[in-house]
C-alpha cells in the first residue's frame, strides 16, 4: 500500500511541475501578421473549392456539374432572375480580389458589355504538374467557367471568356 502512495505522490509531482522553456516554448501560440492572415485564407479558399470538385467527382460527378450545383445555390444572391445588368463585374471582382496578388482591371466597356481580366492567382496553388488534391487547374477553372455562364444566364446576360498570356479575360453582355 506504501508503494502505491508513493507512486502516486511521484506522480501527482512530476504533474505539478513547472514546464521547462522548451515545453512553454512549444505551447505559445505564434502571432501572424494580418498580410500572413490573409495569405492562409487565401489558400483555405482556394483548396476549399478543390475539395468540393474532389467530393463530386468521388460521387461520380464532374467537376462541371459542381459548377452548376454552385450556380444554382448561389446565383440567386446575386439578384431576381433576368435582372443582370453590367455591375456584376463588381461582384466578380469584390470575388476574385479574395486571393492574395489578385490583379483584376476593367478592359473594355461600352453600353452593352465590359469585359474584365484577372491574373487567375489560384493557378498557383496547382504546382508544376497542375494537380491539387486530385483536382486539375483545368477542372478547377472549368467549374468556375460553368459556374459565370449559369449565373450570367441567371441574370439575363450573356458571358465569354478566354485565357490569353495567362490572364483570363470575362465578358459580360447585354443580351438583344
Amino acid at each position: 500500500m506504501r508503494m502505491i502512495f508513493i507512486f502516486f505522490f511521484l506522480i501527482s509531482l512530476t504533474l505539478g511541475a513547472p514546464l521547462t522553456a522548451q515545453q512553454q516554448a512549444e505551447t505559445e501560440l505564434p502571432t501572424y501578421t494580418p498580410e500572413q492572415r490573409w495569405g492562409r485564407a487565401s489558400s483555405q479558399f482556394t483548396v476549399s473549392f478543390v475539395a468540393g470538385i474532389s467530393y463530386a467527382k468521388s460521387m461520380g460527378q464532374t467537376a462541371e456539374q459542381y459548377g452548376e450545383y454552385l450556380a444554382k445555390l448561389f446565383a440567386p444572391g446575386w439578384g431576381e432572375p433576368g435582372s443582370g445588368t453590367l455591375n456584376i463585374i463588381r461582384g466578380v471582382r469584390r470575388n476574385v480580389l479574395l486571393w492574395t496578388n489578385a490583379e483584376f482591371e476593367i478592359t473594355e466597356k461600352s453600353e452593352v458589355s465590359v469585359t474584365g481580366r484577372l491574373n487567375r492567382p489560384w493557378a498557383r496553388y496547382f504546382g508544376e504538374d497542375k494537380t491539387w488534391y486530385g483536382v486539375t487547374l483545368d477542372e478547377f477553372e472549368k467549374c468556375f467557367s460553368v459556374f459565370n455562364h449559369l449565373l450570367a444566364e441567371y441574370l439575363g446576360l450573356g458571358y465569354k471568356e478566354e485565357i490569353k498570356e495567362d490572364w483570363l479575360y470575362l465578358t459580360f453582355s447585354l443580351k438583344k
